[in-house]
């Protein structure tokens, strides 16, 4: 498989996984309006986000590149994302914290490590399949 390719693959999947982790990180918000209220939905609401917003900047940082680039510069991009990822995420949090006055943190903090399950999910999931077709 070329290098293009590859970078084409994987692109697509990791922003198909962002798209599951938003319709997830909806779908269990609205259950919670449905049966805990308004607080816990918006806290499960903010907690998906605070993952996937810093997670689609990562994303698309990442997969800036072409093959033309230099490793270096790929490997510059990459940083460049994680290092804009923590800080969004610690940004998203504190707001959260300051500017939400009905907050169930025990929800947003719960959503959070749910997205991050579902992430690691999703990463297996994409090993797995690249071990498959490589075969």
């Amino acid at each position: 498989m070329g290098k293009l390719k590859a970078i084409t693959i994987n692109r697509t999947a990791a922003y198909k996984l962002l798209g599951i982790q938003l319709v997830i990180s909806v779908i269990v918000a609205l259950l919670l309006l449905l049966y805990s209220g308004v607080a816990s939905a918006w806290s499960a609401l903010m907690g998906g986000l605070i993952y996937v917003l810093p997670n689609a900047y990562f994303t698309r940082c990442a997969f800036r590149g072409n093959k033309q680039e230099s490793p270096h510069l790929i490997v510059r991009w990459f940083y460049m994302g994680e290092a804009g990822k923590l800080v969004l995420t610690a940004v998203m949090f504190a707001l959260c914290f300051v500017l939400v006055g009905s907050l169930d943190v025990k929800v947003l903090f719960t959503m959070y490590i749910l997205m991050v399950i579902v992430n690691l999910i999703g990463l297996s999931l994409c090993r797995i399949n690249r071990q498959e077709n490589s075969r």
